[in-house]
């Protein structure tokens, strides 16, 4: 079994630094952002994978010398007006937002709660979007995703279905199935808290509610990484030497 919300490259931990410590391209001219740039910078909301690929090349800014990608503050800033616009257009009702991150369930409860919005609670159910048959079957007509890595059975029933997708994506997404893309740090509690937490008071805001009195507090996760699950490298290890000693006579 592979812990979802655990990463060999990025943990929470190293995910915060100050407005001094990492260049992202924002100056202070550029400060008419959604929140100040150091809440995206404290929340590791703009630190990405090694790896990466070239469908999220327009959204970062540079590679660090430890060769992490960095997202464009900016970039990040403006998907999030332009998903909050075109999230408001659509009724409570219409809206399903998943996580099978555990790190993201707290964010997208909360933001439903606040949004009127549906979410999954736990883990997405094979059918939930296609099979009118079973107990958890909906018809929305917008998918909000956390992590497209691992909440890619959604995404393919989505699009089976002709249901647009929004996607928070980090630097290793593939966006081919994703209609609007939300480029951030997709694995750390605090960003995912912050990405939601903006969506919640920015949809409310367009649909002419400027009441969200919500602390971001209440958006973090409080689940923890449980130990004796391993990390996706140390099962590859381990498949790899099942291999080998599968191959001797």
């Amino acid at each position: 079994m592979v812990d979802e919300d655990t990463d060999a490259t990025k943990s929470d931990e190293d995910t915060s630094v100050t407005k001094s410590d990492e260049d992202t391209g924002v100056t202070k001219s550029d400060e008419d952002l959604l929140v100040p740039s150091d809440d995206y910078l404290l929340n590791g909301v703009h630190i990405g994978l090694k790896y990466k690929i070239a469908d999220m090349k327009e959204f970062i800014y540079k590679v660090r010398p430890d060769k992490i990608s960095v997202f464009d503050v900016k970039k990040i800033d403006e998907r999030l007006r332009i998903a909050s616009q075109f999230i408001a257009r659509y009724t409570p009702e219409e809206v399903l937002v998943v996580s099978n991150r555990v790190y993201g369930r707290k964010p997208i409860i909360e933001f439903a709660k606040h949004t009127g919005y549906n979410a999954v609670k736990k883990r997405f159910v094979s059918g939930t979007l296609t099979n009118p048959n079973i107990r958890d079957y909906v018809e929305p007509k917008l998918l909000i995703v956390t992590d497209p890595s691992s909440d890619q059975q959604a995404i393919k029933e989505a699009r089976s279905m002709g249901i647009p997708v929004v996607a928070i994506c980090d630097t290793n997404t593939r966006t081919k199935n994703i209609d609007f893309v939300i480029p951030s740090n997709n694995k750390g509690k605090n960003s995912l808290a912050l990405i939601y937490w903006i969506l919640a008071r920015e949809v409310l805001k367009h649909r002419g509610d400027e009441k969200f009195d919500a602390e971001l507090d209440k958006f973090i996760s409080k689940a923890e990484p449980q130990p004796h699950i391993l990390k996706m490298h140390e099962i590859q290890r381990r498949q790899a030497r099942k291999r080998k000693r599968g191959g001797r006579k």
